[in-house]
């Protein structure tokens, strides 16, 4: 074959070299010995055989590219080249690769953040091997009905019939149980103030006790994970009846250390976790997450769990979903196989439950590979919609950049017409030419992706420990590999070698035409019509991309500041909101309960500063908000006749005078002892919406819950036909549609006092009132648990706020590097123009032009495209604020402030960026730039 000789030839070049010298020498003497028999003399022969033959070194090369493998020698060649060039231009490769590597570093750090969020594996020997398990109870999985909790019944009976796993595994959901005898009490408040997120006011933290992050597993959990004790032991799966006896737990080599400072006596000790003693019998890896995404504090076996939660049931409960399933596929079992084994099994097991639940349905096995995330990320489609337009943003900077770049490579190419242009003088084709640029692109692509690899890992690491610090250890300790693997390294290769292609590739098509075009006539100082085209639009796609980023992140920031500083029809500076948690057991009844909160409402009325106190959830609903079906004149709700499904809250009837909420007209609710009457009052636009332009006062409606969702053991408002006494002035909602300050305000029964926080307005200080419960709290009873916060505090926790805030976050760190990319494009091209027009700058002084004339020439040659990208960028920033118009709070889609501040700014910046380079145009020698080149 042709390839295998030339390899051979390649390898002997030395022989390969004397036959083609003999050829040659044979081709010459035979031409010679030609013209010798037709009548020349020697000497004239020679020289005529010479001439006609050509030129000996061109033949050379056309017979080894014939005879060799050339391409790897000519890369070798342009590498070469290419270094030298880009060493000789240490100015231009130093701001090149650093614009690179800021969009290639951009786009590496959101990559290797989303492998270690999104693609993380379960930790655990041989990882590929596990997977999740869940039951999609409907026929389509993106309907919502993937089932990831499975009951313990359930559990035993696949742990126990499965054949296609070597080990099933159960664990609970991480969950905060109280700690003590731990040589001390911390309480969260007082660990969670030196945190980030303490220090920020996001974690309310109980005020009067210490809680551990805990994770409930299977006795096999360990064994199945491959994982080993570093001290002590692990859960041993025969020791079940052990356990009611002297129960064990296990803590994280993590918490070892920052709890009890790496007590080397630590195991054998006792600690109380829900008033149960725990004897700790080993210590499990350093940064071990098991099936989570944070190390908990302490691990214990699913068996004691009516030890530390006695009011549950679920270890018996067949209808009680409680666990997660894993399991480790056998040898030379797919997963396909197992998914049909667990279908079959799920068929039998479904008959065991109610019928009439949903777990006594037909339901279909469905495995993926193992993830702490309970669902297929597919399935997560806000979620994937959100990663979708992180990607696309940081794929815009690496644009930017590459459109950087592009526009100093043309600025450069000018100067470099003369090299070019000889270049092709001696022979090398345009296609050469173009593979010598492009392979200097390449090369500096794969500088700026080695330098963007290293400082994207720096990076993240920095913030994975920041990430790691930033809460306390009641929370667990967060943990994200981001080391670059071999997935990342090929990614950052890809992309690195995609931008040199992208921004060098129209530079080298641009150069190598003027270069043909000029054929040795172009002097440095000129600059062909169409590459001033090209640089302008280059200059003007990265300000126009740039003022979009900068847009959004504008908008975001601006939507997360309106979110906390906008009215909310409530006091929410003054108000603390007390939640008490009890402890499990028969000895707390709810008569009991009640009483205690009877006693402890009295015991803070009686504190000084308290102006009201009453029981109900806060505005923004505890993280808990319900809703019901309204229908109106005393109907039964029902899909017919249903009018709308609105929020709904229990509250006293002083609720309205504590928060400071108005009532517009009507009257308010009496205070009654036994059961309330049924009365309701409505916020303002709930009001509008049942009654539009109409007086609600005396007309009758009935709430229906059915289907919709509700807290476990909730009081419900079905049944009573209830009378609307009054309006109350809308309260904001945390919704970003508002639709949840559409309210109906339902009495609360005196009974269930003991199921809702206590709201309390202070005239001074709330810390100092937050300050004083805890030692209230202890008094009436030491086991009771409280969590105070003002409700200030509790509105910057929802949801909607925390998505707010981080979105701005992420898209103004976003903007800002398009801002820097842009900025250093256009200083970087513009002084580039100054340079290459030196000569004509001297003659226009030669001619009399005044240095601001010449000022003004080179702010408009710089201007102009930045002016046609700002108009291009604001159009492209309102399909933006389109798409973001699910997280903007309080904005319209297309904000002034936004649009204005956001082009004035950058106006601003890249007229700078244009003055400085300008201005040295100004200080040009005529006589100097006359003699340029």
């Amino acid at each position: 074959m042709a390839w295998i000789s030339r390899l051979r030839a390649l390898i002997g070049r030395e022989k390969l070299s004397k036959d083609q010298e003999e050829e040659l020498e044979f081709h010459l003497s035979m031409r010679e010995q030609l013209n010798v028999e037709q009548g020349m003399a020697q000497p004239e022969a020679r020289r005529e055989a010479r001439r006609r033959f050509g030129n000996p070194i061109l033949w050379r090369e056309r017979m080894s590219e014939i005879d060799l493998m050339i391409l790897p020698q000519t890369v070798f060649q342009d590498l070469r080249y290419a270094a030298r060039m880009l060493g000789r231009n240490a100015g231009f490769t130093i701001v090149a690769v650093l614009a690179l590597a800021i969009g290639i570093g951009v786009n590496t750090a959101a990559f290797t953040a989303y492998k270690a969020f999104f693609e993380r594996p379960l930790d655990g020997r041989n990882s590929g091997e596990m997977v999740n398990i869940a039951l999609n109870l409907r026929s389509d999985i993106h309907s919502g009905g993937i089932e990831p909790f499975f009951t313990y019944p359930d559990y035993q009976a696949y742990r126990d019939q499965a054949r296609s796993f070597s080990g099933l595994i159960a664990t609970s959901m991480p969950q905060n149980l109280r700690l003590s005898v731990a040589g001390g009490i911390v309480s969260q408040r007082t660990s969670a103030a030196g945190t980030l997120v303490g220090r920020l006011g996001m974690l309310p933290g109980a005020i009067n006790a210490e809680f551990a992050n805990t994770v409930l597993v299977s006795e096999n959990y360990f064994s199945v994970l491959g994982v080993m004790a570093p001290r002590g032991r692990l859960f041993e799966a025969g020791e079940l009846s052990k356990l009611a006896i002297t129960p064990v737990a296990l803590t994280s080599e993590n918490y070892w250390q920052t709890r009890f400072a790496g007590d080397p006596e630590i195991l054998g000790k006792t600690v109380r976790l829900n008033g149960i003693a725990f004897i700790v019998v080993g210590i499990t890896p350093h940064n071990f997450v098991g099936t989570n995404m944070e190390v908990p504090d302490f691990w214990l076996p699913l068996s004691v769990e009516p030890l530390v939660h006695p009011d549950d049931r679920w270890l018996h409960d067949r209808e009680n979903l409680c666990c997660r399933l894993y399991g480790r596929l056998a040898s030379g079992v797919s997963m396909e196989q197992a998914q049909t084994e667990m279908t079959l099994l799920a068929d039998h097991v479904r008959t065991l439950h109610d019928p009439h639940t949903d777990l006594g349905k037909p339901a279909t096995a469905l495995l993926w590979p193992g993830s702490p995330l309970p669902r297929p990320i597919k399935l997560y489609g806000g979620l994937r919609f959100a990663v979708q337009l992180i990607m696309a943003a940081v794929w815009l900077v690496l644009v930017i950049a590459c459109a950087n770049v592009a526009s100093l490579q043309l600025a450069r190419a000018a100067s470099r017409q003369n090299e070019l242009s000889m270049r092709l003088s001696l022979g090398a084709s345009r296609l050469r030419i173009i593979r010598q640029l492009l392979t200097e692109s390449a090369l500096l692509g794969l500088l700026a992706g080695a330098v963007a690899l290293f400082l994207s890992w720096v990076l993240l690491e920095i913030l994975v420990v920041v990430a790691a610090q930033a809460f306390p250890a009641e929370y667990g300790t967060m943990i994200f590999h981001v080391t670059p693997d071999l997935g990342i390294f090929a990614y950052v290769f890809a992309l690195s070698l995609v931008a040199g292609v992208l921004f060098g590739l129209a530079p080298a098509l641009e150069s190598s035409h003027a270069a043909l075009s000029s054929a040795m006539k172009a002097k440095a100082g000129t600059s062909p019509l169409r590459s001033r085209r090209l640089r302008d639009f280059l200059m003007a796609a990265q300000v126009a991309v740039s003022l979009v980023l900068m847009i959004a992140g504008s908008m975001l920031i601006r939507s997360s500041i309106h979110a906390l500083k906008m009215d909310t029809g409530y006091d929410t500076k003054q108000t603390v909101d007390l939640e008490l948690q009890f402890p499990e057991g028969a000895r707390y009844t709810a008569d009991r309960k009640a009483a205690l909160v009877r006693d402890l409402r009295e015991r803070l009325a009686a504190l000084p500063g308290v102006a009201a106190i009453t029981s109900a959830r806060a505005p923004d609903g505890n993280a808990l908000r319900q809703t019901a079906a309204v229908s109106l004149n005393g109907e039964k709700p029902s899909p017919q006749n249903t009018r709308a499904i609105l929020y709904y809250t229990y509250v006293q009837a002083n609720y309205f005078q504590t928060l400071g909420i108005p009532l517009l007209f009507g009257r308010g609710l009496q205070t009654q002892t036994g059961q309330p009457e049924p009365v309701v009052i409505l916020s303002q636009s709930a009001a509008q919406l049942l009654w539009p332009g109409q007086n609600p006062i005396g007309r009758s409606l009935r709430l229906g819950t059915d289907g919709q969702f509700h807290g476990k053991n909730e009081v419900l408002p079905d049944g009573p036909v209830y009378q609307v006494i009054g309006v109350a002035r809308d309260t904001r909602g945390v919704l970003i549609d508002g639709s949840d300050s559409q309210q109906i305000y339902v009495q609360l029964p005196e009974d269930q006092l003991q199921d809702y926080p206590i709201l309390i307005r202070t005239r001074s200080d709330p810390a100092q009132l937050m300050s004083a419960i805890g030692p209230l709290i202890s008094s009436v009873d030491p086991d009771l648990v409280a969590t105070a916060s003002t409700l200030e505090v509790l509105l910057r926790q929802t949801p909607s706020v925390v998505t707010s805030s981080l979105a701005a976050a992420i898209a103004s760190t976003i903007g800002l590097l398009g801002l820097l990319l842009a900025s250093m494009g256009i200083y970087g091209t513009v002084s580039y123009i100054v340079v290459l027009r030196t000569r004509e700058v001297g003659i226009r002084m030669a001619l009399g032009a005044g240095k601001r004339k010449i000022l003004e020439l080179m702010l408009r040659e710089g201007m102009r495209p930045v002016l046609a990208g700002l108009l291009v960028g604001m159009s492209l920033a309102v399909g933006a604020s389109h798409l973001l118009r699910g997280v903007l709070y309080g904005l319209n889609m297309v904000d002034g402030i936004s649009f204005a501040g956001a082009s004035v700014l950058f106006l601003a910046i890249a007229l700078f960026a244009s003055y400085v380079p300008s201005r040295r145009a100004m200080r040009v020698d005529p006589i100097v730039a006359l003699r340029y080149e």
